[in-house]
């Protein structure tokens, strides 16, 4: 920690500051080993960090890792500062910089230095440091592959047919990883919890287009050549027209080489990505289902005496076992008090379940068609005694999933609005909800759009074939009993503005207060978890 803090004293000055790398040119996502996550120890996906000369450390974190931040990063170097919901880190840094000089590095992104500039912060730049940090590790043996024309039924060239249209420059630099996976229908599983690989894709809407990929690819699409990446900079240098990028996904390193680079003010790509059709919707069925039987192997085998990290691995056993290429995220699983810690991700050996506790177990895995799969369920271990209290905050969780499940929200806000409703009586006693009810999803875990909440500016419409999640949640402690219960379910939009959920998956019925439903809540959790008995009876080994 230490050798990485001279790096940052080699151009800092006394009362200047540096924005802490958390991320890679490829990965917009904060990673395990990050300049980030070696100076503070925060493991959390999200978060940012500033420096000064003296290796004083601010840290920046949303209401999600409160309490995580907490137990990681309790050291006299380091401020915390915990936003409030809707608050931006971005904000909240110029408000501490000040008048000082903040450093950026080229991984930074240009709608960061846009928003700086903007608010005219004296911004100075720094070379990354290539010799700290890892990301994703490539497994060689694992090639680049094409997915099945039944998933994705449009082509490449068909969807820069329709990009076209829109997009009003001959050259488009798309560098979002899941961006380039979705256009050329191209997955990997060389790297551990995504389903992209590395690569850089320079759209031409007259002449081929160029891929700039370092790893053997097998049928590489039609209207697509394929060079290194280390000849991406001459290449994009040469190019003396506009040049559309996305100022949201590219870093500063890429639109500096671009000579002129045209900033698109719609998110193009994304919003096609995020309408699914029916050869997706069929896959995700098809994954969800396999997910739901690995689920059902899971449950099976919960018992006393195993530990957090026991679990894990039982559940990824199984995960694997039912066809998944790999996990989609680091699996959560949480024993009792750490189901209070939102992105907990420990998976303690120390940590051994006992008769009647809690696990609550956040997971997805990908398969054969590189699109995540993403659910939350809450367990009881054994036939113990459950205390009323956990049964009722299990109960009004249900009942707001059931709300936003059933409901005609139009928009995520709205269904978001409909959950804290319902919620909000917890919230008032000491409990958290300190999260957007749910996210898009697609290659990415998170995709967006659609953004199901209330606590963006932007009120995001829920369009039909649009996948999401609907996970309500309540984090905290009451009279010494410490625990977090979150329910999720992945959906899509129907034509008439109704949902389905792709997983069959059942509700705890041990967990469940009958008193607190009205009948119509019963009603559809009758059903639902006949139709859960009904798949496991069809489809899950015995």
């Amino acid at each position: 920690m230490e050798e990485l803090k001279k790096k940052y004293r080699e151009f800092l000055k006394k009362g200047e500051w540096a924005l802490v790398k958390s991320a890679d040119e490829f990965f917009g996502c904060h990673y395990i080993g990050s300049p980030l996550n070696l100076l503070t120890g925060f493991s959390g996906s999200a978060g940012e960090a500033i420096i000064n000369y003296d290796g004083k450390i601010v840290l920046f974190v949303d209401s999600r890792y409160h309490e995580q931040v907490d137990i990681e990063c309790s050291r006299d170097d380091i401020e915390i500062v915990k936003l409030k919901q809707g608050e931006g880190a971005i904000d909240k840094i110029i408000e501490k910089v000040g008048k000082s000089v903040l450093y950026i590095s080229n991984s930074a992104l240009m709608a960061t230095y846009n928003k700086l500039a903007q608010e005219k912060v004296n911004v100075g730049f720094y070379a990354d440091f290539c010799d700290f940090g890892e990301n994703k590790q490539i497994d060689k043996a694992k090639k680049i592959f094409t997915v099945d024309k039944k998933i994705c039924r449009k082509s490449f060239l068909d969807k820069l047919g329709e990009l076209k249209e829109l997009i009003k420059h001959r050259y488009w630099l798309v560098t979002s990883l899941e961006e380039i996976a979705y256009l050329t229908n191209l997955r990997s599983f060389q790297m551990p919890e995504c389903s992209t690989f590395k690569a850089k894709l320079l759209v031409d809407f007259v002449d081929k287009s160029i891929l700039y990929c370092d790893e053997e690819i097998e049928n590489l699409p039609e209207g697509i050549i394929k060079k290194g990446l280390s000849e991406f900079s001459e290449d994009i240098r040469k190019i003396r027209e506009f040049v559309a990028v996305n100022p949201d996904i590219i870093t500063i390193g890429d639109v500096s080489d671009t000579l002129l680079p045209y900033p698109l003010k719609e998110k193009y790509c994304a919003n096609m990505a995020s309408i699914k059709d029916e050869g997706e919707l069929a896959h995700y069925k098809q994954a969800f289902s396999a997910l739901d039987c690995a689920l059902y192997a899971f449950k099976n085998q919960i018992r006393a005496g195993l530990s957090e990290f026991d679990l894990k691995e039982i559940f990824e056993r199984e995960l694997i076992k039912y066809g998944a290429k790999c996990t989609s995220f680091k699996t959560i699983l949480a024993i009792e008090d750490n189901s209070s810690i939102i992105h907990y991700s420990k998976s303690d050996k120390n940590k051994i379940l006992k008769d009647g506790d809690l696990i609550l177990l956040d997971c997805g895995g990908y398969y054969e068609g590189g699109y995540a799969t993403d659910i939350t369920r809450v367990f009881v271990c054994g036939e113990g005694e459950v205390s009323p209290f956990k049964k009722e905050i299990y109960t009004a969780v249900l009942k707001a999933f059931l709300a936003a499940y059933y409901s005609n929200s139009s928009t995520g806000a709205q269904m978001d609005e409909t959950v804290r409703e319902i919620l909000d009586p917890y919230v008032s006693r000491g409990f958290l909800f300190p999260h957007g009810l749910g996210h898009g999803i697609g290659i990415a875990v998170h995709q967006a759009p659609p953004v199901v909440s209330s606590l963006t500016k932007k009120e995001y419409k829920l369009l039909p074939n649009m996948t999401h999640s609907i996970e309500p949640g309540l984090y905290g402690e009451f009279e010494g009993e410490k625990f977090g219960i979150r329910l999720e379910n992945v959906v899509f939009v129907k034509p008439d503005n109704k949902r389905e959920s792709f997983s069959k998956f059942e509700f705890e019925e041990k967990l469940i207060d009958y008193k607190m439903l009205n009948e119509e809540e019963k009603d559809r959790l009758k059903a639902w978890q006949k139709k859960a008995e009904e798949f496991y009876a069809r489809n899950c080994r015995k």
